[in-house]
């Protein structure tokens, strides 16, 4: 069925042949989150307990970032964003419901069926860095509710990746490769999926500068360590890392070669990411370690730019609504 969808995306006109591209490494970090994901639940199924787990949350955590570059499609079927990762929680919601679903004790409310209608704020990813990484709730048995709470979240995160897998292999890319036809009623033509690449590549890139660097960065008086994503289990960089990873693959595979600027940008970011020391931000507060942030952050500006500006001329589309907008 992929090679067949694949073929009808080839045939269309020669200016939609990036989006053939762009679907390719779309549904691969689809399925390498699937994969990861399935990987979760069988480490916690051996042992739960937060050491064990940990390489398996990373694996998959790596995964999430980078197959969350492309926020259009699948993804709004199962909630969207938030419903895999409740960040950032400006209020704690994250905490209290984890704290109160450990008081209640109640294994029913794990049960598949059941966890699907708890809070976001009590799933996904950012639930797992509390449990795995917080020393208030990380140190519980393997015979113990925490236990089974992190085997229930592993569950219900790889239950969503597999159907974001499922529909991105066919169904959404069907959906893609007949832009424009009467019977499609989300493209009405080719260049609304460049938009909507578009426009989820600059949303991206905008969401590392003004969430991902500018939160934990807070201001020069007073910065916010402890507003880094996934600072718990020491994932601020990373993430930033593997989203640029991830980008850099998207814009690679629409740009077909004709987006000089925005690949020597991304490559002078991507170089950059290295020298910096502070990898969670725990210390941004150092004078040398801010100024490696703000000048990662400036990196990132730069790509953006040349996104918007480069590779929209390519693509012949300006950005439309992005789904992080009002977040």
């Amino acid at each position: 069925m992929r090679f067949i969808i694949l073929a009808l995306l080839i045939c269309v006109q020669p200016a939609f042949a990036d989006m053939n591209k762009a679907v390719i490494v779309t549904q691969n970090k689809y399925a390498q989150f699937a994969q990861t994901s399935q990987a979760l639940v069988l480490a916690t199924q051996t042992n739960c307990t937060a050491p064990s787990v940990m390489p398996a949350y990373h694996a998959a955590f790596d995964a999430w970032v980078e197959a969350s570059i492309v926020l259009f499609g699948p993804l709004d079927e199962i909630g969207g964003l938030l419903s895999l990762g409740f960040w950032p929680d400006k209020k704690g919601f994250t905490a209290k419901t984890l704290r109160k679903l450990i008081a209640a004790q109640d294994i029913p409310t794990l049960e598949a069926d059941n966890f699907a209608q708890v809070s976001i704020a009590g799933k996904g990813f950012f639930a797992l860095d509390h449990l795995l990484g917080d020393a208030t709730f990380n140190d519980y048995g393997s015979d113990s509710y925490t236990c089974k709470l992190v085997q229930a979240i592993a569950a219900d995160l790889a239950h969503n990746a597999q159907i974001m897998d499922a529909k991105w292999q066919d169904e959404f890319a069907r959906t893609i490769a007949t832009a424009g036809q009467p019977d499609n009623a989300l493209f009405l033509s080719p260049d609304e999926v460049a938009q909507a690449y578009l426009t989820t590549l600059a949303g991206a890139l905008e969401y590392i500068e003004t969430q991902r660097l500018a939160r934990p960065l807070g201001s020069f008086e007073k910065q916010r360590p402890k507003r880094a994503e996934a600072w718990r289990t020491t994932r601020p960089l990373r993430n930033i890392e593997h989203a640029l990873s991830a980008a850099h693959d998207l814009a690679t595979a629409l740009g077909d070669g004709q987006i000089s600027l925005t690949q020597e940008a991304f490559v002078n970011a991507l170089d950059f990411m290295p020298r910096i020391t502070d990898k969670d931000f725990t210390q941004i507060a150092d004078t040398s370690n801010r100024f490696q942030a703000e000048s990662l952050q400036t990196l990132v500006s730069v790509i953006h730019e040349a996104v918007e500006v480069e590779l929209g001329a390519h693509l012949g589309v300006t950005i439309g609504f992005n789904a992080l907008d009002g977040d």
